[in-house]
């Protein structure tokens, strides 16, 4: 039976704040966060040693864990969309949607996409493309290494990385709203362990969720902030400065808060909304004046290269012993998609109330794969076109300045170049606002006990309180440490990133067969 929900909730009334706070989560995710701070200011050079060599101790043992997971998370979402479980409505049958299904997409899109496809639409293709490792067999800027390069994007950015959000995010779900669990990352656990998840140990657990997934969205920023220093750069002469970053770090930061004071029918999908329309338009733009037939030829090639060659290329069969290529890219990718999912499943899985599992399914994966794929080939191969067609003038931007330059490189191929320019640095501002303005949401949630099926929202302090300390790592990591340090110390975050997200993958398995056994969520 569904309940009654009410979207807009606020700290329970009479209760003083400080109670309503879960201890076990907040304190010791705050103090780490600031130990981090203080480690980096200490002796930068120092930390950075020692978590890249925490980091290759994690690629060089558990790559595997993470290739293999993803795969098995995909096949998961496969056999839940045609089992009885399909059929079954989030919320309960009565349950009436939070948004429309275009809003619904519109916000889940962009939760999960962030500022990554703005950054590595570009730069990944040009590097696979000019560099690829030894084993792949090809020729270093020929056909073949092309689609090399653009198969190699899908594996990162499309089914495999989506499904690790879904099953996540899925579970928590059904959890929350169908056998009402509470608004933790342990109500994924609760079909595995019941009784004997203790309250202390899952709120352990969000408190090491939060501590991950803060740090990895203030390397986001730092990337963020980079990306868009580099086009105030060049179109407006301003030079990146500590004074820039800043400004831009508290610009997002506000915005984000702002937007995130409305509620889930307020600022936030309207946001989604417009990061979605500035998607489709730059992407239609280069497919009307960029190389569109080379888009359509070498695209298709690249995608029939990717699904006939999907297990070896997804699991990198063809690596030989020793290489650290799959461990450096696929691996740190997933690694990174393993850390965000344990908190952004709790914000994907409360505005899903209303829609089937097999709808969750279809907006949450099939849909966000095929947009990363129209992505990836608009932008990532009118890069490959410019850079064969200047000698290597793509790649010579990543050499020369970053990889942020590289998305400004190839505007200038472009008509209306300077335009176009401006129109992706605000494409940048509202992406990244969205993202922190839904973060910050599960992020606040994820500190009170007040936060149930019948109130949704955390109160503004503690969204507030999160988004600044976002916003000062960030601008701390672009400043200071290149965010070489604060962002492997994220990717680090994905190896209990991928057993949370496993664990929910046993969980969702558990509701399967709950459900094909003619029982409901409820008493399983």
């Amino acid at each position: 039976m569904s309940r009654e929900i009410v979207i807009e909730g606020r700290a329970e009334v009479g209760i003083p704040f400080w109670a309503q706070l879960k201890h076990i989560t907040f304190w010791p995710a705050l103090i780490g966060i600031l130990a981090v701070l203080a480690a980096t200011a200490a002796d930068r050079q120092s930390f950075v040693a020692i978590t890249t060599a925490i980091n290759a101790a994690i690629i060089d043992n558990f790559s595997w864990l993470f290739l293999y997971s993803a795969v098995a998370l995909l096949g998961l979402c496969l056999v839940v969309f045609f089992s009885p479980l399909g059929r079954v409505r989030i919320g309960g049958s009565d349950a009436e949607p939070i948004y429309s299904p275009f809003r619904w997409f519109a916000v889940s899109l962009t939760t999960v996409i962030a500022m990554g496809i703005l950054f590595w639409a570009v730069a990944e293709p040009v590097v696979h493309f000019r560099q690829p490792p030894d084993f792949a067999g090809v020729v270093p800027g020929s056909d073949k290494a092309m689609r090399f390069a653009m198969a190699t994007v899908f594996v990162h950015w499309t089914l495999a990385p989506y499904a690790i959000y879904t099953v996540a995010a899925l579970t928590f779900a059904l959890g929350f709203y169908n056998s009402g669990h509470s608004f933790s990352v342990g109500t994924l656990f609760r079909p595995l362990l019941g009784r004997h998840l203790r309250r202390p140990v899952a709120e352990g657990i969000d408190a090491l969720v939060l501590f991950a997934v803060v740090v990895g969205m203030s390397a986001v920023l730092s990337a963020g902030l980079l990306l868009i220093g580099d086009g105030l750069k060049a179109l407006f002469a301003i030079p990146a400065s500590p004074a820039v970053y800043a400004a831009t770090a508290g610009f997002i930061v506000g915005v984000a808060l702002l937007s995130a004071s409305s509620g889930l029918r307020g600022g936030i999908q309207v946001l989604a909304r417009i990061n979605t329309v500035l998607f489709v338009l730059l992407m239609l733009y280069l497919l009307v004046v960029g190389p569109s037939g080379f888009i359509a030829r070498v695209g298709s090639e690249s995608l029939v290269d990717y699904l006939t060659s999907f297990f070896s290329r997804q699991l990198v069969l063809d690596e030989p012993a020793g290489s650290r290529w799959s461990g450096w890219w696929t691996t740190a990718f997933y690694a990174s998609w393993f850390a965000w999912a344990p908190l952004s499943c709790l914000f994907l899985g409360k505005i899903a109330r209303g829609y089937t599992v097999r709808q969750f399914i279809l907006v949450n994966l099939l849909l966000p794969s095929l947009f990363s794929i129209l992505w990836f080939c608009a932008f990532g191969l009118s890069a490959l076109y410019f850079d064969v067609e200047s000698g290597g003038g793509m790649f010579a931007a990543y050499r020369e300045h970053s990889l942020a330059a590289m998305a400004y490189a190839l505007f200038s191929y472009l008509p209306g170049s300077y335009l176009l320019s401006l129109f992706f640095v605000f494409a940048c501002f509202i992406s990244f606002i969205t993202a922190t303005d839904s973060n910050t949401d599960a992020i606040g949630g994820l500190c009170m006990r007040s936060v149930d099926a019948g109130h949704l929202s955390s109160p503004f302090g503690v969204k507030f309180l999160w988004a600044a300390v976002i916003g000062v790592v960030g601008w701390c990591s672009a400043t200071y440490l290149g965010s070489d340090g604060i962002k492997m110390l994220a990717n680090l975050a994905g190896l209990p990133g991928v057993l949370i997200v496993l664990g929910a993958g046993v969980s969702l398995v558990l509701m399967v067969v709950c459900v094909s056994g003619g029982r409901s969520l409820n008493e399983g």
